[in-house]
């Protein structure tokens, strides 16, 4: 049976954990010990791994209940309500997390194109890896974002939060000390490149849940 692709739904976004929550449920998981072996044998099998990416389950701030979190030109995310703006660009599911009654998406991009997830191949990935979260208690900690083929194997970048705006920047662009946290991994099947890397990084301040600066 297919997973079902769910609804959006503004509690899909607001009840992911904080980073500091979320990194310590990593932590606590000992993800890093499956990994680069089980969580990515379950990319590469079905040969996704250029298409989506693991992300770690998070939000940046609390959303209202007609909003979404909308990416623009890849670099700025900002609350949006579809509804109120006439002129935005198409919008995609960027991001999506897993539930009991399916795979629900919770960020979004204006583009022209966005990722499938109902094909028969990609049904296949989405129902083994979710088995896969079901069997180490990760289905809270873990979810997928879509790969944008421009971005394949392109420089790591870092995601900022400042008030309600997300900021993400090549790594070496960005202009905060602090502490990062890895927030996403694209995998590889070229051993040249190894199993595969960090691909995008949130800033988060020691001490302190909630990565953006108090205004």
């Amino acid at each position: 049976m297919a997973l079902e692709i769910l609804p959006y739904s503004t509690e899909h976004y607001n009840t992911l954990p904080e980073l500091g929550v979320a990194k310590d449920q990593f932590d606590a998981a000992d993800v890093n010990e499956i990994l680069y072996t089980e969580i990515r044998g379950a990319f590469v099998k079905h040969h996704v791994e250029r298409t989506v990416g693991l992300t770690l389950l998070h939000n940046h701030f609390l959303l209202e209940p007609s909003q979404k979190l909308v990416t623009f030109k890849k670099t700025v995310a900002l609350p949006c309500d579809p509804d109120e703006v006439t002129d935005l660009p198409h919008i995609h599911a960027t991001a999506w997390r897993f539930t009991d009654h399916g795979i629900a998406p919770y960020e979004f991009a204006a583009t022209t194109v966005g990722t499938t997830l109902d094909s028969p191949s990609m049904q296949v990935f989405l129902q083994e890896f979710a088995a896969v979260l079901k069997k180490w208690n990760l289905t809270n900690v873990l979810g997928i974002y879509s790969i944008e083929e421009s971005s394949v194997d392109g420089p790591q970048t870092m995601e900022i939060t400042e008030g309600r705006c997300n900021i993400t920047l090549d790594t070496d662009l960005h202009p905060h000390e602090g502490t990062t946290i890895d927030a996403m991994w694209q995998f590889y099947t070229e051993t040249g490149k190894g199993p595969g890397r960090c691909k995008n990084a949130c800033k988060g301040v020691p001490h302190v849940k909630r990565h953006f600066s108090k205004t």
